[in-house]
């Protein structure tokens, strides 16, 4: 009786073991690498390792007439798994670690955070200068002061295990002002290191006679009273920028954004949350995706915004525009309005100039307290349609429902309703006639009512 060959044993448990402490030790010297994008593009890798150590397996077993192991035991199995949980859990870590760079992820549950201020000796600046402030983790916060001098004051922030290996790491960050050809920077040095990023918050105070950019990857901005033109950039945080004298530009990646006063032109750019803008000058431009709402009060110039959904651009907004993820509102407008857009109801309130709206799958409600000077367009795919108009006043009117009704609270032997066969019609004159009131809607009622 010839008894069964010893089974060989698999040398897969191995190399996935082998896979698995390596990616431990990179990690660990090399925190801030994206090993989850790398594994999600090459994890077919995984597979070819398997093949091949299953093919050596199989050529081993020849050679030495051992039985060939199983094509996955649950050992194997079972460090396939936690190979693919520990991607996982790198992936989220670092989207985490990007989406809130405040949120301490360091898995060493003995590590601490600690912190150290140092002040910068005061440096004259000359009138008009150009100053950059920037730090790749931290806030930066810039306003005026007394004189003609630049006082800088720099907060240190760093974990380790022990307060001496933290306030180390602190230590090697030098916080320098430096003279450039355009100016003067003020940045950290060595900021980042084998465990991280150790922040750093600037704290200014300068003459406000300035041309001003900050720049923070991760962190806050707050910026106020500079006279001269301000550039922001934030990464990853909220800007606030108060009282300037001059132009205003901002970028940003996620957060919110505040900036009043401005004595000049703004522009922002980017993608965010909320942003309020109030009491501009000149122009307000908003450019990119921000969630909302968003609101504009008080432009002098033109109010313009810019995003996948919604081109909106209002001439002299002495009241406010306002828009969110469901509607545009906008009031008390004394120049043109044009806006575009679809999936968002619309609702505009004494606008002194021209009125251009197309919209697509939303209701749009027009208001006038007073007559209106200018013609009005409007153009809906699947919405209704509510104009509302002083008693008094005068107008031509041409308005159809492709697939729905009009109705009108103005008469006369000068209009024409028709309301046949699931389409509706309005067109003539109201008074002594005056702009041109043109209304479009492919399904949906349109309502023309007089004001109480």
């Amino acid at each position: 009786m010839t008894s069964a060959p010893n089974q060989r044993g698999s040398i897969f448990s191995g190399l996935l073991l082998i896979f698995l402490g390596a990616v431990f030790l990179f990690e660990h010297f090399h925190p801030a690498f994206r090993l989850w994008h790398y594994f999600y593009r090459f994890w077919p890798l995984l597979l070819i390792v398997w093949g091949l150590a299953k093919l050596i397996d199989h050529l081993s077993a020849q050679r030495s007439g051992e039985g060939k192991p199983p094509l996955l035991s649950g050992g194997e199995a079972a460090l396939m798994v936690l190979v693919v949980f520990v991607f996982i859990g790198l992936g989220v870590k670092n989207w985490v670690a990007e989406k809130e760079p405040g949120m301490n992820l360091d898995v060493d549950m003995f590590s601490k955070d600690y912190s150290d201020s140092e002040e910068l000796p005061a440096k004259p600046l000359p009138a008009n200068a150009h100053l950059t402030l920037t730090t790749e983790r931290g806030d930066i916060s810039a306003h005026t002061g007394e004189g003609d001098g630049l006082r800088v004051m720099a907060k240190k922030s760093a974990s380790g295990p022990t307060e001496p290996e933290a306030r180390e790491r602190m230590k090697k960050v030098k916080v320098v002002i430096e003279q450039t050809g355009g100016g003067y920077v003020v940045h950290p040095v060595n900021q980042g290191d084998s465990q991280g990023t150790v922040g750093v918050d600037l704290d200014v105070m300068l003459p406000p006679k300035i041309a001003l950019w900050a720049n923070t990857s991760r962190g806050n901005i707050s910026i106020s009273e500079i006279a001269g033109p301000v550039t922001a950039g934030s990464g990853n945080g909220d800007i606030e920028i108060h009282n300037s004298g001059s132009d205003v530009s901002a970028k940003m990646s996620k957060g919110d954004a505040r900036i009043t006063g401005v004595a000049g032109n703004l522009s922002i750019a980017g993608r965010g949350n909320e942003i309020e803008i109030s009491d501009v000058k000149g122009n307000a431009g908003i450019d990119g995706d921000f969630f909302g709402p968003v609101r504009f009060r008080s432009v002098g110039g033109t109010a313009r915004y810019h995003s996948q959904k919604a081109d909106v651009a209002l001439v002299g907004v002495r009241g406010r525009l306002e828009l969110d993820s469901e509607q545009i509102e906008i009031s008390d407008v004394s120049g043109s309005s044009k806006i575009s857009t679809h999936d968002k109801d619309i609702d505009a309130e004494n606008v002194s100039g021209r009125l251009d709206i197309t919209d697509t799958k939303g209701d749009i409600k027009v208001r006038y307290s007073q007559s209106p000077r200018e013609d009005i367009n409007i153009a809906d795919d699947s919405g209704e349609v509510d104009v509302t108009l002083p008693s008094n006043a005068n107008f031509e009117v041409s308005a159809m429902s492709q697939s729905g009704e009009v109705q009108s609270d103005f008469e006369g032997s000068s209009l024409q309703l028709t309301n046949e066969n699931g389409t509706g019609r309005l067109s003539g004159k109201v008074g002594t006639g005056g702009p041109k009131i043109h209304i479009t809607t492919s399904y949906g009622t349109i309502y023309l009512r007089k004001s109480s």
